[in-house]
Order: C-alpha cells, then sequence, then structure tokens
C-alpha cells in the first residue's frame, strides 16, 4: 500500500498541473507548448486528454481502483518523459532521465502487485466473490 500511494501520490500532482496549472504546473496551454517543444502534436483536445488521463491514472493508483491499468498508464507516462529527456544524459538535476525512469520502475511494480489487500480493488473483488 504505501507503494501504491507514494506512486500515485506523486503522479497525480503532475496530472493536475498539467490540467489546472495546480502546484506551479503550466497548465493546458503551457503543456501543449511542452509538448509542441519536444516536437510533439498537441492540437486540441490532445492535452487535455492526456492530461486527464494522467490525473486519473494517478487518483486510481492511490486509492487502489484499477490498479494495474492505471499504474501502467503511469509507466507510459513517464517512461515516455524519460526518453524525451534521453539526451540530456542521465542525472535529473541535468534534465536527465533518472528521475522519470526511477517512477517507471516503480509503477510497473505497482502493476505487477496490484492494489493490495487495502485497495479499492480488493474491496470490490471481495464484495462480488472473486476473493476469498
Amino acid at each position: 500500500m504505501l507503494l501504491r500511494l507514494a506512486a500515485g501520490g506523486f503522479l497525480l500532482p503532475h496530472g493536475l498541473g498539467k490540467l489546472f496549472g495546480w502546484f506551479g504546473g503550466p497548465g493546458l496551454s503551457g503543456f501543449a507548448d511542452e509538448l509542441r517543444g519536444f516536437s510533439l502534436p498537441a492540437p486540441a483536445p490532445l492535452p487535455l486528454l492526456l492530461a486527464a488521463m494522467q490525473t486519473l491514472a494517478g487518483l486510481c493508483v492511490v486509492f487502489g481502483l484499477f490498479t494495474t491499468f492505471a499504474a501502467a498508464i503511469g509507466g507510459a507516462f513517464l517512461v515516455t518523459t524519460a526518453a524525451l529527456n534521453r539526451g540530456h544524459g542521465w542525472f535529473w538535476m541535468h534534465g536527465g532521465m533518472e528521475y522519470p525512469l526511477l517512477w517507471t520502475v516503480t509503477l510497473v511494480v505497482v502493476a505487477l502487485l496490484g492494489g493490495g489487500q487495502w485497495s479499492l480493488d480488493a474491496l470490490l473483488l471481495d464484495r462480488v466473490g472473486a476473493v476469498p
């Protein structure tokens, strides 16, 4: 549960920063500019969809709801961030890929382990009789 809370808890504010500009984030227009800065397409509504997906993935990981799928989505965001920053080298302090790779691995582990006993996944599966 602690790993799931940490992984989702770190993913969620980044999605909220892109979506609403919270926590010093760029907001949707700034996020679109960031995408274009990496030579990626950013036509509307793509930045909105990506920011909403990242936010929802973070929420789901925190609460342990659809954990495997949500953590895999979060991991996909982070491995993409790592790939986009590989030209800056390894260390994050120089804009490299070290930090996003750490969180990619963390989210992959959460995806492999699932939500755990203290998750909405476990609660919902227990209610439908899927968990003994």
